[in-house]
């Protein structure tokens, strides 16, 4: 059987349409010679000419005009192909940017778009972690789109549209070889011998954290307390000298390495905000279906 080669065919179409070799070399970015070879090629592998000169212009064979009728599906099909990457070009491949709370970078955000990117490959991600009162700065500029941590962002924002996924309980924790780990009861002062690893000023979660810190008396000079980025939290109170103060979703990513040693009076709800006046992108859109169905149970 033929083994015909689909840029010949391809080739072939050119030549016949526009009646001369020349110019189509010319179309298709090919000498001259090279296409004149190809088509021998060709009608080597078929046994049969394809094309003859007339006295105005090439023109095909008898076999030359079915062979032409498939070679116009091939064309037809390399047609739609670059239409179909052009339009993934233009409209497919879409930058989806996004920003979020330092700590939800660490702990929540990273399988949602792991996931978000197997079934939307043509989309790319610009992703800022920032305190909430950036991320609103962001949000505002419209230099993100959507923006992930607590939902009194949109309190600092006109027209700010959101949805809550789950609410967090702020929790007291140490690792297991803290001397508090495995008390089954703690008094006053049991808390204020302690050394505090809490995040660093300004993040919604240290604020959350002096207030607790206030309700149990422990503010000012009562407490040691040492300011880290979040991503350096965890792995400061792994070494037990240290408690601190985390949101429970935090505890999800730590493979059961640090004890909550009781649960703070304070809660807040973690979910998305956005621009009100503004219709999301069909990729933000698809994320925060995402983003709910993943952090459900946090």
């Amino acid at each position: 059987m033929a083994i015909i080669d689909p840029r010949h065919l391809l080739q072939f179409h050119e030549i016949i349409r526009t009646g001369s070799f020349t110019r189509a070399a010319e179309t298709l970015g090919l000498t001259q010679p090279a296409l004149t070879r190809n088509m021998k090629v060709m009608e080597g592998r078929l046994g049969f000419e394809v094309l003859v000169r007339s006295r105005q212009r090439i023109v095909p064979t008898t076999i030359g005009v079915r062979i032409l009728e498939e070679a116009e599906s091939v064309v037809t099909a390399k047609r739609r192909i670059n239409e179909l990457t052009d339009n993934l070009g233009e409209a497919g491949i879409q930058i989806l940017r996004i920003g979020c709370t330092a700590s939800a970078s660490l702990s929540i955000m990273a399988e949602p778009l792991r996931q978000f990117a197997q079934q939307m490959p043509t989309t790319r991600f610009d992703v800022q972690s920032a305190p909430v009162p950036e991320l609103v700065s962001l949000l505002a500029s419209g230099k993100i789109e959507l923006a992930f941590g607590p939902m009194q962002m949109a309190e600092q924002l006109p027209n700010a549209v959101g949805q809550e996924f789950f609410h967090s309980q702020m929790m007291i924790i140490a690792a297991h070889r803290h001397p508090l780990a495995h008390r089954t009861s703690l008094s006053p002062a049991d808390m204020q011998n302690q050394r505090w690893a809490l995040y660093q000023q300004g993040t919604h979660i240290r604020l959350l954290s002096d207030k607790i810190l206030k309700k149990m008396e422990l503010e000012g000079d009562k407490a040691v307390i040492t300011d880290l980025p979040a991503g350096l939290i965890m792995p400061f109170l792994e070494m037990g000298d240290h408690i601190g103060i985390v949101p429970h979703y935090v505890l999800a990513k730590t493979s059961g390495k640090f004890l909550p040693i009781r649960p703070a009076e304070a809660t807040f709800a973690f979910g998305a905000i956005w621009q009100g006046d503004s219709e999301l992108s069909p990729p933000a859109t698809r994320f925060i279906k995402l983003m709910n169905a993943l952090t459900r149970g946090l």
